[in-house]
């Protein structure tokens, strides 16, 4: 054995044991060992014993290590076991390789294959969806470097780095003959009308509103997917778009085998489910400058007949043609300059679309409306802090409620037997600053019941009166017919941002029970009515206060999946704490480009994630699953899907993962290499159960 090739065992040894200890010190148990498998640094090592056994003969040493240097674009798609799969750099590639990949194209190919890459008089053309001698990275990375002996191409001569760039440009001169040069694209006929929508749950073929369907359960009755042959998924197609952003947060529509996906704001395309080719996309300009609390994130759109409906980040409603991608109409719902946003999903109901505001930390005063979905005239809106001689006002003191909060920045639920709108409420504005709005700040922190047709109150619950944490109640609300001391009750299942966990009868708000699903030290309990029995560290200071849950709450938007047959609900959790902080009254200050908060918060480490399976009656845990997560580092967590097969799908720390839903055992991972917000989802394409996540700028689709 060489030199190189025993020095090569004992790092690939080392960096093995080092991550092995890594994961025990931050307490993975075994299944938890299993799934870090999948990561970059066990992945490297094992491919660096391939080589040393002489398995990977189509790289050097110098270039093996060169491409699965962080950065390079290395992620162990298919467990790690193909090099093919796993070298993805274009994938990932910034702006500023493409860009420099284009230039090298420029100053040393165009003479054989044309300014464009479209063929010229020696090379043939390179902007065709197939090469002869591979379509990967690491085929065309390949044919650069060594050139195709017989033929006019030489080698290229170029270090690692400039190969990487030009395989990163070809792959986007391929990716735009798919759209341009394809047969022309089929003229769509999307129509989905209102009885189609309050069916969506019983059709999982499709995926036609932000949480599947109206009771916002998160959940597919498809069933072919399974804990005994989910190990078998296989990717069937990736898409990456080129955006801005690294990491999308929507939620696609799949509607008669198209989707439909915000890729970021302002961006829709629409996709053949078959293949990710592209059919429209349509581009909405972002003004410079706009403020905003979570960045230029949006999360998906609705539909009802031919048209889509998304929000803007300047305060739109707009709604497109889902047959060309053309602007029908667009209205102004909040404007920018006083801070508002769109950033959730709107939802249709009837012949309403119904959309929230965010902007709270800006001082806004939030609302909810709802407009014609053909016209785009107002219907009714719902003002989320009251005026006077509105209920509620009463929890206001002086002028505080003109500058209150309470943003809709999520998605509700909808409940046809009611004919009531479920909808969460976000935080009172000042946060963090309790001293400047005195009261209970109703209806922040709430979630509020509103009559479909007109926008009128019919009951609420306040989950947090005088929020001083920034707890929000922006989760979605699962909406269940459940057993309540030997009483089916129709109730709302509530995992919020506070720490406990919430039942509450949707048709009157009663509350009927209220637990901690994970450990918070703000609260003593809840009283018979649900309010927060307060500890004696739940005020915050001028010198700062550690409190549990910390700012990243106990959960946050992400979606909780709800199983019907094992009544069970799927909650994404996280174990956290901050210091948080407060400033005096003189010095919090208000204006439309500057939030409005005072002091804030601290966070030392980063929280410990989880997946929690509950009884949906009684909030009693069930089983705890630990979030893959990258040791020491900050990282993002999805939402969840459940399934009729019995798996639980989410991903967090860029893994996609499939849990039993009995046992909360994992049963599949995959490294997806880049950061993850939105939930799974699955539809059918070819009669056949598929599952789709977006990670980074891409959106994947898995099959059996």
């Amino acid at each position: 054995m060489t030199m190189i090739k025993k020095l090569s065992l004992v790092v690939s040894a080392g960096i093995l044991s080092i991550s092995a200890i890594g994961a025990a010190a931050w307490g993975w148990h075994t299944d938890n060992w299993k799934s870090i498998q999948g990561n970059a640094v066990s992945c490297r090592a094992r491919l660096y014993l391939q080589k040393a056994r002489g398995e990977v003969p189509e790289l050097s040493w110098s270039e093996l290590w060169e491409l699965t240097l962080p950065g390079r674009g290395f992620h162990c798609l298919e467990g790690g076991t193909s090099l093919e799969a796993s070298i993805q750099y274009s994938t990932y590639a910034s702006e500023e390789d493409r860009s420099a990949g284009a230039r090298i194209f420029r100053e040393r190919c165009t003479g054989c294959h044309g300014d464009d890459g479209s063929g010229g008089p020696v090379g043939p053309s390179l902007t065709r969806p197939q090469y002869k001698h591979g379509d990967s990275d690491l085929a065309i990375y390949q044919v650069l470097k060594n050139g195709i002996s017989g033929t006019a191409m030489p080698k290229a001569g170029l270090p690692v780095r400039e190969l990487l760039q030009v395989t990163a440009h070809l792959r986007m001169l391929q990716a735009h003959s798919s759209e341009d040069n394809r047969p022309k694209a089929r003229r769509l006929a999307i129509h989905v009308n209102s009885e189609r929508l309050r069916a969506a749950g019983s059709n999982p073929d499709e995926w036609l509103m932000y949480s599947g369907s109206y009771n916002g359960w998160r959940h597919t009755s498809l069933a072919e997917i399974t804990p005994a042959n989910v190990a078998q998924l296989r990717i069937r197609w990736i898409k990456q778009f080129d955006i801005t952003g690294t990491i999308i947060e929507a939620t696609p529509l799949v509607i008669d085998n198209v989707i439909f996906m915000v890729a970021e704001a302002g961006h829709v395309v629409a996709l053949d489910d078959k293949t990710g080719d592209v059919i429209w996309e349509y581009k909405r300009p972002v003004p410079p400058d706009l403020p905003l609390i979570a960045g230029p994130v949006n999360r998906g759109l609705a539909v009802h007949g031919s048209t889509l409906f998304f929000g803007s980040l300047d305060g739109y409603l707009v709604a497109i043609d889902a047959n060309d991608g053309k602007v029908i109409w667009q209205t102004l719902v909040g404007s920018s300059s006083d801070g508002y946003s769109i950033t959730g999903a709107p939802l249709v109901v009837n012949d309403s679309v119904v959309v929230g505001v965010a902007g709270g930390d800006f001082g806004i005063r939030g609302f909810l409306a709802a407009y014609d979905v053909s016209t785009g005239q107002r219907q009714w809106k719902f003002e989320t802090i009251p005026g006077p001689g509105e209920v509620g006002h009463e929890t206001w003191e002086n002028d505080a409620w003109r500058t209150g909060g309470g943003a809709t920045w999520n998605t509700g639920s909808y409940d046809p037997s009611t004919g009531l709108l479920y909808w969460g409420v976000g935080n009172p504005s000042p946060d963090f600053s309790p001293d400047v709005r005195p009261g209970d700040n109703l209806f922040t922190d709430s979630v509020i019941a509103l009559r479909a047709t007109t926008g009128k109150l019919a009951w609420y619950f306040q989950f947090t009166p005088h929020d001083e944490h920034d707890r929000d109640a922006a989760q979605t609300p699962v909406l269940a017919d459940l057993m309540i001391n030997e009483v089916v009750r129709k109730v709302i299942c509530w995992p919020n941002r506070n720490g406990f966990y919430y039942v509450l009868d949707r048709v009157t708000g009663e509350f009927l029970a209220g637990v901690p699903f994970v450990e918070l030290d703000w609260a003593q309990g809840l009283t018979n009515a649900g309010r927060p029995i307060l500890s004696n560290i739940a005020t915050v200071s001028t010198a700062g206060r550690r409190t549990k849950p910390g700012i990243d709450g106990a959960t946050n938007w992400q979606n909780s999946a709800f199983d019907q047959g094992r009544g069970s609900i799927f909650v994404p959790a996280a174990e956290n704490s901050s210091v948080f902080t407060k400033a005096p009254p003189d010095r919090v200050t208000h204006g439309p480009n500057g939030r409005f908060e005072g002091s804030g918060w601290i966070q030392t480490e980063p929280a410990i994630n989880q997946v929690l399976a509950l009884d949906a009656a009684t909030g009693r845990l069930k089983w705890k699953y630990k979030s893959p997560q990258p040791p020491g580092q900050w990282y993002h967590y999805s939402g969840l899907l459940s399934t009729g097969g019995g798996l639980v799908f989410g991903a967090s720390g860029g893994i996609c993962f499939a849990l039993d839903a009995d046992t909360g055992r994992e049963v599949w991972h995959v490294s997806l290499g880049g950061n993850t917000k939105s939930a799974p989802i699955s539809f059918v394409v070819d009669g056949h159960q598929v599952v789709g996540v977006a990670a980074g700028r891409a959106l994947f689709v898995f099959e059996l």
